[in-house]
């Protein structure tokens, strides 16, 4: 029975899952519904549903997010997750077919993370797991052999140099989409003394953020006075929620500065002619690339498909399988 080939990225917020073959299958949350019967953990929901099942008014069962910057935070919950999306790609079958993924992970992983995430995925069922950083991921996609990769996820940013034979240099920063909706709760609290949940930061970041300082728009959100502890509400405006965010991005731009400072002489020049490539969901942000420009004077760019572009590039390497033996230094590949 022919195999199933599937690249599944490590993300803290959101699982995407490329089939070879058929393309993009899963974009969900990271998420699952547990509930505790007879001393075991038991899988209620995965994914989108579990989100949508833990709002409803009487909801007992637990909401976790198993990966925690871009590591496994709980085990089991992380088998049954991954259980579950794997399970959706097999066929109802009692012959069921050998499963091999690779796994699109941060560049900060220690050795025991990286076994933490192969482990699991060996035990939610791939009969083969490989681990590859996400820059190398997106690197592939762009199709260029050196290049400054900036990867803005939800729990992290990857920054790296890569070439055909793996990372030159690169670092992990606990910067991400989460941290800049904690930033723009701390501006409403700094600001306004109201209080924002998590979920109504991420509306105003997707709806009214911009680095761009010609757009001001404003968005009215719940809130919740720290002051009289009433429900209230308040007028948001792009100018004070990108000053808000602004830090974030400024240490992105020395963190790319410092790696980039890692890089060999001889691939200095196509290095420099291609500029920084950025990509992941955070990479979204109107005016992100104008900015990290401007503040490197170097030119920065928009990798198309910025949130996919990681496992639809690690997919390329089933059809390439000794190109990414070399790239890990796999000799049963080569």
């Amino acid at each position: 029975m022919k195999s199933i080939n599937l690249v599944m990225n490590i993300g803290t917020r959101n699982t995407a899952v490329y089939q070879q073959g058929k393309g993009l299958i899963i974009k969900e949350p990271s998420a699952v519904l547990i509930s505790g019967r007879n001393g075991k953990m038991v899988l209620v929901e995965s994914g989108r549903a579990a989100v949508q099942a833990a709002q409803e008014p009487h909801a007992k069962e637990q909401l976790l997010y198993p990966i925690k910057d871009g590591a496994v935070f709980h085990e089991r919950a992380a088998v049954l997750m991954y259980k579950e999306f794997i399970g959706r790609v097999l066929p109802y079958s009692p012959f069921k077919p050998r499963v091999s993924v690779i796994a699109c992970i941060s560049c900060g992983l220690t050795s025991m993370e990286r076994r933490d995430v192969e482990n699991v995925l060996i035990r939610a069922g791939a009969g083969e797991v490989k681990l590859l950083e996400s820059p190398l991921a997106a690197a592939e996609f762009l199709g260029l052999e050196h290049a400054v990769i900036v990867d803005i996820g939800a729990g992290k940013t990857e920054i790296a140099v890569t070439s055909p034979s793996g990372l030159i240099a690169g670092c992990s920063l606990n910067i991400g989409g989460d941290a800049i909706n904690r930033a723009i709760m701390d501006y409403v609290t700094d600001v306004f003394r109201q209080k924002i949940q998590f979920s109504t930061a991420e509306k105003v970041k997707r709806s009214i953020l911009s680095l761009s300082p010609a757009d001001n728009a404003s968005c009215v959100v719940a809130s919740r006075s720290i002051q009289a502890d009433a429900a209230s509400s308040i007028k948001l405006e792009t100018r004070g929620v990108r000053q808000a965010v602004e830090p974030l991005i400024d240490k992105i731009a020395e963190a790319v500065v410092a790696v980039c400072s890692q890089m060999p002489v001889n691939i200095y020049e196509d290095v420099a002619a291609s500029g920084m490539h950025l990509c992941g969901g955070s990479a979204n942000i109107p005016g992100i690339d104008r900015y990290l420009a401007e503040k490197l004077e170097w030119e920065a760019h928009v990798i198309n498909e910025p949130d996919n572009a990681c496992v639809i590039g690690a997919a390329h390497f089933f059809d390439d399988p000794g190109k990414l033996g070399r790239l890990l230094n796999l000799k049963n590949l080569r």
